[in-house]
């Protein structure tokens, strides 16, 4: 196989953004179009199943939650990152199989504690970040983005 070539140019600056969020491909393009319309022409992306679920020990392992706030923290540092988006959605598989003995509800309510709680942990960490949170649905065919408070 010879080479292949990207029609995007490379360009040697870092981004300024960051997004937090599941890798599940059903919500990559929507999150996108989001982050996108936000001004964000390029971005740094931390996606791993349950996305910002693996900031929190009351969902993940304490070597997960290690992995996911050193991995970010090195890209906010080193990247001089100034936004962070975090993301969930509903039906997550890794919520699911993290608490398979909850009701969806509780679920939500979980993940929207994670959000706010990762939220909350980047902000004391790096000062001066602006972070924002979204809870994603699938509604009539297309993705809906609840601001998260």
């Amino acid at each position: 196989m010879t080479h292949v070539e990207s029609n995007f140019p490379y360009d040697p600056t870092h981004p300024d953004a960051l997004a937090v969020y599941c890798s599940d491909g059903r919500f990559t393009n929507a999150v996108s179009e989001l982050l996108h319309g936000f001004g964000y022409d390029r971005l740094d992306t931390l996606t791993i199943p349950g996305g910002p679920g693996l900031f929190e020990m009351a969902t993940s392992s304490l070597t997960d939650v290690d992995v996911v706030r050193r991995a970010a923290s090195f890209l906010i540092t080193g990247h001089h990152t100034k936004h962070v988006t975090l993301l969930a959605h509903d039906g997550c598989g890794y919520y699911r199989s993290q608490l398979s003995h909850e009701t969806p509800e509780t679920i939500v309510a979980r993940q929207l504690t994670d959000l706010r709680n990762a939220r909350a942990w980047l902000k004391a960490v790096h000062p001066g970040l602006d972070v924002k949170a979204f809870f994603c649905r699938p509604a009539s065919g297309q993705v809906v983005f609840e601001p998260v408070d």
